[in-house]
């Protein structure tokens, strides 16, 4: 029986070359992996359900980062259940901050610029995070 040799390239492999051939868009300021690796371990910011969270890229309000077929930055990124981000989705991009504020949450931008700022920092992003609902439930 002959053995023959596995030609795929390792997962690192994979990465690194995936790395390289990033588009311009995955270069622009305020994006980051590793920042939205952090968020998807935050609880989800409108109903508290635990982790792991989906990234949602707010909409509203960020037309300058904006464009065709473009995305906001990472840099505006929010914590929300599967749940919760599916039925944003459905409700579509012109009701969002609508959303946002019938789930308890006045500024989404604001919250996405905490997280940001304090990005790197796990710790601290949960307190932002608690600190914002602990905002929502005095109110």
């Amino acid at each position: 029986m002959t053995i023959t040799p596995n030609f795929r390239p390792s997962v690192r492999q994979r990465l690194e070359a995936k790395a390289r051939k990033r588009s311009a868009a995955d270069k622009r300021p305020g994006m980051s992996e590793c920042h939205l690796m952090l968020i998807r371990l935050l609880p989800c910011c409108a109903s508290g359900r635990h982790a792991p969270s989906d990234p949602h890229h707010l909409r509203q309000g960020l037309s300058h980062e904006r464009g065709v077929g473009r995305k906001a930055t990472d840099k505006w990124a929010v914590p929300l259940s599967r749940m919760m981000h599916d039925d944003l989705h459905r409700l579509g991009s012109n009701r969002e901050l609508e959303w946002f504020q019938t789930h308890g949450i006045a500024d989404p931008l604001e919250l996405a610029n905490a997280l940001w700022m304090s990005t790197g920092d796990l710790d601290r992003m949960r307190k932002v995070l608690e600190a914002h609902m602990r905002g929502r439930d005095d109110g």
